[in-house]
């Protein structure tokens, strides 16, 4: 994989957007590349290589689920158990998808956690159906187990019993009968009073009391099907499948044709990043079914329910066949992004906005009881005598919810209206509207929410404004209004930490009283003004099925009516999301959006337009201050720590060190940079404040007031790189003194790395040499000045700190080496290697390298220049020349993998420190190697080495080559820096091969 030459993004440092994007495609097509070169390895028996190329891929998507997946699949097939079992831990917990449940039984049961297979063997099997292939393993997990026996229930409506006495089978408490081992017609066994079998919950099968293994049963989750029906140009297109059953060929129905249809190939097209999706897909030219264009058209599964995207409407189909439209797509649009009013609305004969008669909260209801028994809880806690909480079943599965919401009704808390049959979220609100008396603002509230205190009054409240159309609150999960992080859905917080939001919010928002536009409400939560409603109508359900974009086309409509979409600035919501729709969400969003655009063209851009415009970004800003603000109390003091955007060593080490300021009560406010200023890293844990951001040096005043509330009392500089440059008189202008910490040889060198324009160590030469090699250009560091006086700031800034603190010897001498006036260095080690190396020596082995067991060298990290990447690259086409018994193994990156690659070399890809070790023992390497060819302050993978048991051999340069020294031959060998490519592979190759690893991580980890 080829990438361009590093980059540290900071003040005034922008990515084009050209560039990001053949990035990415140059990314993409790397992770695709070693994906397919490693499924073409394992076709052709070649397990190792093709193992080596999975995880390859694995690492650089950053373990996406499907590859993660088939890595698991064959880490068991070559009996690393342990290595494959974290993996499906992970998929099993986050998707109870059949396939990766199944292969975490059998890894538990094969690697002796007898107990934990069948438990999760138990709940594979509640909740879906089995292959043939399976069934020795319930076999093996049930009767040795001590169980009588398993169940399975199939889509067919078979019930499969695998017992050796008589089994009591029970569908929600209802007796079937007593029977032995067999196939069973769940159809037959039920009677018809109690209605169609796959309308029942829980199935239950007990010998002698004791279950079988597989019961309870969830029928719900595994007659559970997921679809999307679609209108194309020339047809419709949709497909279907139940994941509790992948390999089962579903059936369908349409609407005017009375024989079901059977979706038996995979669907085309089909592009989705869920693991392990297999719809089946079918299609309907409108030649051959002519109702299509001309009658609305529902389409169901083989149990009566309704397809997502269906029922289809011919003005659908009529929209899907024009051709998209062309021109001005800021046509209708403001540039802030919110559409163009057209024509007034006709608000005449209306009650006065002041004095509406009263307010509406409608709430659709499908299914997850927990959650929407919390919701109505709330609601009816909070909401006012004189509103009134319609809610709405849309057909619910569940019976315990359908029973708890005939008891609210029957007490006259709510008011509830039931659906025959599901109907999605479109038909389910407007339903709820033709209950609403004439006059009353209305307010929309998923059932997957929570509202705190007086929301109602405070949403009504901007229904009053000024030609207020809708209104939508703040939420973790709200789309346009979403707290903190604004880009993405936030992490539900928990019920007591939203309700403090809430009151947060409503204490800000008194203070400012801002009124901000939205281009469009977000349904979650969505209060209509009578007004509003009056003049623009109910949701249109012709376009947009079962859910998703509605409110935004209704909203739309309002806009060209002449009304404003306001933000509830003064209220917080809870939103779980997606409780309903599940993982049909994305792909019927999608759907939906699209249909959008062609009803509104610009609708896309004039979105992202609002965004950049980002007029929500001070309000943002103020509300992470003053959560922060809350979290002050606890501490004494603060100190600022400035870091780079670079990552690696300088991240690890202030991150470690605000650690360390947080445990003795001083609160670490950590800056780096941005492309306009700089932006706060939340110093508080669990405490997100990504708004915390200040262009500079416009808003320099506001981050000093920022500061000065929060009490700093001192600034560490870590890095200064990409920093706007008013940023070094920080600590004058907070009077306060300022700590220098060295992490490289910025001070001294704006190459940073001490490497001349050959890429080779620059022997650190005079001035007038030093300013020869800057001629060349690339220097990330210059800032513009001429080297003597970048040289006299440097010496100045270092003159004037209170202390300099250096992680090594090395580093300290070549610093006050350069600097003329005599600066006083501390030396602080980023770690303690005595620590590191307690567990004792490496272990030895007492084996030449040979082709049947190579030795294998090991080299940690991002590997650039001056980290040893030609070095690297020529040792490794050296020993592929000569055929040596020599294996290298990069766990990292370069910024060209595939040259590496090419020279024999297997780059893993990057690497996560939080499971970096596990990572290193399970390549079982011999010997470390550290490449680097200038002189490094500190080096942390050496610590990563000496920590997994590996001696290292590294060049006789920098802390490394200090601390090698210092740790004595059993931890390392120094070799001349230079030496080319045979001398190196003759030092290797002087080695020998190790036998069982060593574990140091017991001790480590203590």
């Amino acid at each position: 994989m080829r990438r361009q030459a590093s980059f540290i993004p900071g003040y005034g440092r922008f990515y084009r957007p050209q560039e990001e994007a053949r990035w990415k495609i140059r990314h993409m097509e790397a992770i695709q590349k070693a994906f397919s070169q490693g499924v073409a390895c394992l076709r052709q028996g070649r397990r190792h290589d093709g193992l080596f190329w999975l995880q390859r891929a694995e690492a650089l998507s950053g373990r996406d689920d499907n590859i993660s997946f088939t890595c698991a699949v064959v880490l068991l097939e070559n009996g690393d158990v342990q290595q494959a079992l974290p993996r499906l831990e992970t998929l099993w917990t986050r998707y109870g998808l059949r396939e990766a449940g199944l292969a975490l039984a059998g890894g538990c049961f094969r690697g002796g956690r007898t107990e934990e297979a069948v438990r999760v063997m138990g709940q594979v099997m509640s909740c879906n159906s089995l292959a043939v292939d399976h069934y020795a393993l319930a076999d093996s997990l049930s009767f040795p187990a001590g169980l009588p026996g398993w169940m399975v229930l199939s889509n067919s409506g078979e019930i499969r019993l695998r017992v050796a006495g008589e089994v009591e089978l029970a569908l929600d408490g209802r007796p079937l009968g007593r029977l032995t081992a067999g196939l069973y017609d769940l159809a037959v066994l039920v009677p018809d009073e109690a209605g169609p079998w796959w309308r029942g919950q829980e199935l239950t099968a007990a010998c002698d009391g004791q279950p079988l293994l597989g019961s309870p049963l969830d029928v719900g989750s595994v007659t559970r099907c997921q679809s999307l029906v679609t209108a194309e140009v020339q047809g419709v297109r949709g497909w279907l499948w139940y994941p509790g059953e992948p390999d089962f060929l579903p059936s369908f129905r349409v609407e005017g044709h009375e024989a079901p249809l059977r979706a038996e190939t995979l669907a085309e097209g089909f592009s989705s990043t869920a693991l392990l999706q297999r719809p089946r897909g079918f299609y309907l030219s409108y030649v051959d079914w002519p109702r299509l264009t001309n009658q609305p058209t529902s389409f169901y599964d083989q149990y009566g329910r309704l397809l997502m995207g269906a029922p289809l409407d011919p003005a659908l189909v009529r929209l899907m066949q024009q051709p998209e439209q062309v021109g001005s797509l800021r046509k209708g649009w403001t540039r802030q992004g919110c559409r163009a009013a057209v024509r007034r609305g006709r608000t005449d004969g209306l009650p006065d906005a002041a004095v509406m008669r009263g307010c509406a909260i409608i709430i659709p209801v499908y299914r997850g009881e927990a959650v929407v028994r919390a919701c109505l809880e709330s609601v009816m806690a909070t909401a006012p005598a004189s509103s009134r909480i319609i809610v709405v079943d849309d057909a619910s599965p569940e019976k315990g919810l359908r029973d708890y919401l005939e008891g609210l009704a029957g007490t006259g808390r709510v008011k509830l209206h039931r659906h025959r049959q599901n109907g999605g979220f479109v038909a389910s609100i407007n339903t709820g509207l033709e209950h609403v008396p004439a006059g009353w603002d209305v307010i929309l509230l998923n059932s997957d929410t929570l509202v705190f205190g007086n929301w109602v009054e405070r949403l009504c409240h901007w229904l009053r404004r000024e030609r207020a159309g809708t209104v939508t609150p703040f939420s973790n999960a709200g789309g346009l209004t979403a707290y903190p992080a604004r880009n993405r859905d936030n992490p539900a917080p928990d019920p007591a930490e939203a309700e403090a939001l809430d009151g947060l919010f409503r204490s800000q928002a008194e203070a400012t009283l801002q009124e901000i536009d939205l281009p469009t409400a977000n349904g979650f939560c969505m209060g209509i003004s009578a007004a509003c409603l009056a003049a623009v109508g109910t949701l249109n359900r012709a376009f947009f099925a079962q859910g998703y974009a509605e409110e935004n086309e209704f909203c739309l409509r309002a806009s060209e009516a002449g009304f404003r979409h306001l933000v509830g600035m003064d209220v917080y919501v809870l939103h779980y999301g997606h409780c309903s729709f599940g993982a049909e969400a994305a792909p019927l969003l999608l759907r939906n959006l699209e249909i959008l655009n062609r009803l509104y063209p610009g609708y896309d851009e004039a979105i992202q337009r609002w965004k950049k415009v980002n007029p929500l970004r001070d309000h943002r800003r103020m509300l992470d201050w003053r959560r922060i603000r809350q979290h002050r109390a606890d501490f004494t003091g603060a100190v600022v720590l400035l870091q780079h955007r670079g990552g690696g060593g300088v991240a690890r080490a202030v991150r470690e060190q605000a650690a360390r300021l947080g445990q003795e009560k001083c609160l670490p406010i950590i800056l780096e940079p941005i492309e306009t200023g700089c932006r706060v890293v939340s110093p508080i844990e669990g405490l997100a404040v990504p708004n915390l951001v200040f262009d500079l040096p416009g808003e320099q005043p506001v981050l000093l007031s920022f500061l000065r509330e929060m009490g700093v009392h001192l600034v560490i500089w870590h890095h200064m790189l990409g920093h706007e440059t008013g940023l070094r008189e920080l600590h004058h202008q907070l009077d306060v003194p300022y700590d220098v910490y060295v992490h490289d040889h910025v001070w001294f060198c704006p190459r940073i790395a001490l490497l001349d324009r050959h890429g080779r160590y620059c022997g650190e030469p005079s001035v007038a040499g030093c300013v020869d090699c800057l001629s060349g250009g690339n220097v990330p560091a210059g800032d513009a000045l001429p080297l003597p006086d970048f040289l006299a700031r440097s010496e100045t800034e270092l003159v004037r700190a209170r202390r300099v603190v250096a992680p090594s010897e090395d580093a300290a001498r070549r610093l006050m080496r350069h600097i003329a006036s005599p600066i006083n260095v501390h030396i602080d080690p980023l770690e303690d290697d005595r620590q590191i190396r307690a567990g004792g020596s490496p272990a030895r082995g007492n084996r030449p390298p040979t082709w049947e067991r190579p030795l294998r060298i090991l080299v940690l990290g991002g590997i650039s220049r001056w980290k040893g990447y030609d070095v690297l690259l020529s040792l490794g086409k050296y020993i592929q020349q000569e055929a040596l018994p020599l294996r290298l193994i990069l766990m990292g990156g370069t910024h060209d993998d595939d040259a590496c690659l090419d020279a024999g070399i297997e780059v893993t890809g990057p690497y996560d420190d939080r499971t970096v070790l596990p990572a290193l023992q399970a390549v079982k390497a011999d010997v470390g190697f550290i490449t680097s060819i200038a002189p490094e302050t500190w080096c942390y993978t050496l610590g990563w080495l000496w920590k997994a048991g590996l001696a290292v051999v590294g060049f006789d340069i920098g802390a490394s080559a200090e601390r090698i020294r210092q740790a004595g031959p059993d931890w390392g060998q120094l070799v001349p820096l230079g030496l080319p490519a045979d001398r190196l592979a003759g030092v290797f190759m002087s080695m020998t091969c190790r036998g069982e690893l060593k574990t140091f991580l017991q001790g480590i980890e203590k």
